[in-house]
């Protein structure tokens, strides 16, 4: 591991704790059974030798937030957040037969959502995450050997001219952790296919009455500095027009963290104006 990844990974943990209050979040107690393996190189079994060997190679990249990911028998990393979850929600939004589709996956952090657009699949998966996550999501790769594009880009680094443009864009947890929530959008709609689908993800303010503003974050929320902006679920459509995408449905709305003010997680699907 290089200086710089391991510097990464203490900034990454020291946030973590200062959120859950360790840099270790447990590893959820699953049933290894009914957890997605994301590739047939998954082994039904691990030599005591492989097992401890990947055992090990996990735990230098905590903290993992996604998951769980399975990496053969019964050993699994992460979860968290328990991606899982979340993809009981987004699953009926996502064609099951993704082989004629470009997929790009903005925030992917351990790559989760990537390696779930992969076992679809999907023709490419381009999966973009700035931070040491990407590691994570490395490792992972090296045990499933799918083929998605992880890189360490942040949305900033995406340019239609040189990765083309995407059928499929996913983009979850992002949007409130940018100064410039705007610019993002059009970045996204940037990256989109004129016929394309924007799967969108964001925290937004739980108070119908805030519907269309949005709220300034200007110390943190739930521990985490990086928020900024926090949508009504009026004001994130309204960003969306003006990014030249249109909203078309809203799904998986749920609380969201306790913070300094209510929010809830939700997503929304749009395309591109026409």
């Amino acid at each position: 591991m290089s200086p710089s990844t391991g510097a990464g990974l203490e900034r990454i943990r020291s946030a973590v704790w200062r959120q859950l209050g360790t840099d270790r979040p447990a590893t959820p107690e699953v049933d290894p059974a009914h957890l997605v393996r994301f590739s047939p190189e998954v082994p039904e079994r691990l030599s005591p030798e492989r097992r401890s060997e990947l055992a090990a190679r996990a735990e230098a990249l905590h903290p993992w937030l996604q998951g769980p990911f399975l990496l053969g028998g019964d050993l699994v990393v992460g979860g968290a957040w328990r991606t899982d979850g979340r993809w009981t929600v987004l699953a009926p939004e996502v064609p099951e037969d993704l082989s004629e589709t470009r997929v790009l996956d903005v925030g992917s952090n351990a790559g989760y959502d990537a390696f779930m657009f992969n076992l679809r699949g999907a023709r490419e998966v381009v999966a973009c995450e700035p931070f040491e996550f990407h590691q994570q999501a490395l490792f992972l790769e090296s045990v499933y050997r799918t083929g998605v594009d992880f890189r360490q880009i942040g949305w900033e680094g995406l340019d239609p001219e040189e990765q083309g443009r995407f059928e499929l864009v996913h983009c979850n947890g992002v949007l409130y952790h940018e100064r410039d929530p705007l610019r993002l959008l059009q970045r996204l709609r940037a990256m989109l296919s004129d016929d394309g689908v924007l799967l969108l993800g964001s925290m937004v303010l739980a108070e119908l009455e805030l519907a269309d503003h949005m709220r300034f974050v200007p110390g943190s929320y739930f521990g985490d500095p990086t928020w900024w902006w926090v949508p009504g679920r009026m004001a994130i459509r309204q960003l969306l027009a003006q990014a030249g995408l249109r909203a078309e449905a809203e799904f998986g709305l749920a609380p969201g963290p306790p913070g300094e003010f209510a929010t809830s997680t939700l997503y929304i699907r749009a395309r591109p104006e026409s």
